[in-house]
């Protein structure tokens, strides 16, 4: 079965470096770890892009055409930190779930919420802007030390 394979990956020194700094990351490593994050916040915004497109064929709002292009941007940015290591799109990738998380804490500070939840979804808000911080590190270091260019689709 697959869950298997998890304890293998999960305590992977090289695949999932997750305590390690940010500077003392090899190329590999950092790509890992990029790699896992665009597909976590890819997953993310690509349902919230579907989510308003088909509510834009419904009914034509504004917001529904903001959160369509703010989800493709997202997703286009996730694209140019692998292939690039791009800073301004780390930038953009590393706040990107903490927008999320801030849209449903405003809902739930709206709908007089539980303290309990209010609490867990500031400390998810927290996390997801401390992680997006490592992501940004990892992104400037490689674009630091110059290390992407090397390895970087070699044409046989």
């Amino acid at each position: 079965m697959w869950f298997s394979k998890v304890p293998g990956y999960i305590f992977d020194k090289q695949k999932t470096p997750y305590l390690t700094e940010a500077k003392e990351l090899t190329l590999a490593q950092s790509q890992y770890e990029l790699v896992a994050y665009g597909v976590f916040v890819g997953t993310m915004y690509s349902i919230i892009g579907l989510a308003a497109a088909l509510n834009l064929l419904q009914n034509a709002t504004l917001i529904h055409l903001i959160w369509l292009f703010v989800s493709l941007g997202v997703i286009g940015s996730i694209f140019n930190v692998i292939r690039k290591y791009e800073i301004i799109s780390s930038y953009i990738i590393s706040i990107a779930p903490a927008i999320v998380v801030s849209f449903c804490l405003y809902e739930a500070f709206i709908a007089h919420a539980s303290f309990v939840s209010l609490t867990i979804l500031l400390c998810l808000f927290l996390l997801s802007l401390k992680y997006g911080w490592r992501v940004t590190k990892i992104v400037a270091w490689q674009r630091y030390t110059g290390e992407f260019k090397t390895n970087n689709y070699k044409k046989v």
